[in-house]
């Protein structure tokens, strides 16, 4: 990759930083300036945080235009940003194997009918809009048509979900824990797998069960017998990318 590539990446990243430490720190004061600056990580290529409890949230006091014009130029900034940061890293020449699989082959084939339309269209409504970046960043679909399209489809998305806070005035109780909720729905795998294991700790301290520590560093003992150590490090090496690839891009950073 290019040294430009890695300073949009690292532009997304602080950027994303700004945009969440303004929203917890002042979320009151220079309302539009933190609805711009959050947009950004919100609406990245792999987002962390829901967009929509927050244009409900800000949409019951700031005015209704211009809190949609502020959050769609910060989503075109998003746009702009993932489009020149993704589109090289998923066309470098170790990284285009997947362009011949023939799912992606037929999704290029139906995406490439009505492109701009259907970009139009994934912005507006609620359906999951990474596909049609992926297929966007992967295919180095034209960025202004790109940015033009989310400009198109996000606007009027953001002002009806500012509209719906303003005309029902939702109370905020109920915003935060739809935001909690929508949180949780992306990381519901892990909140499992954490609880589950704490859980087991918990029955196990109350049934005054021991952690069998001996038994557990005699199959260590055991394990480069078993395991070559070739095949554990090829191992350990696709465990961590899997993991940088499902963790947000937007602060370390879906997100």
């Amino acid at each position: 990759m290019t040294p430009v590539t890695y300073a949009f990446g690292a532009v997304m990243v602080l950027l994303g930083v700004v945009g969440i430490y303004m929203m917890i720190a002042k979320p009151y004061v220079h309302q539009l300036v933190i609805i711009f600056f959050y947009s950004i990580p919100s609406n990245c290529a792999i987002s962390l945080f829901p967009h929509e409890p927050v244009l409900v949230w800000y949409g019951k006091t700031v005015n209704l235009w211009q809190l949609s014009t502020a959050a769609t130029l910060g989503t075109i900034l998003a746009a702009y940003i993932d489009y020149n940061f993704f589109t090289p890293v998923l066309n470098l020449s170790y990284s285009v194997k997947f362009k011949s699989h023939p799912i992606y082959r037929k999704a290029h084939k139906w995406f490439y009918k009505i492109p701009f339309t259907l970009l139009v269209i994934a912005g507006f409504s609620p359906i999951p809009f990474y596909p049609f970046k992926f297929m966007v960043y992967s295919s180095k679909y034209p960025c202004w048509k790109y940015t033009t399209a989310v400009a198109i489809g996000r606007f009027p998305r953001y002002y009806l979900l500012a509209l719906a806070g303003y005309a029902f005035q939702i109370p905020n109780w109920m915003i935060f824990g739809s935001f909690l909720v929508m949180l949780g729905i992306v990381y519901y795998k892990k909140i499992i797998g954490l609880s589950t294991q704490l859980f087991v700790k918990l029955f196990k301290f109350l049934k005054g069960e021991k952690f069998k520590i001996q038994k557990d560093l005699t199959a260590g003992e055991k394990m480069p017998k078993n395991i070559s150590t070739l095949l554990a490090f090829r191992m350990a090496t696709h465990t961590v990318k899997n993991l940088i690839l499902k963790r947000p891009i937007c602060i370390a950073l879906e997100v």
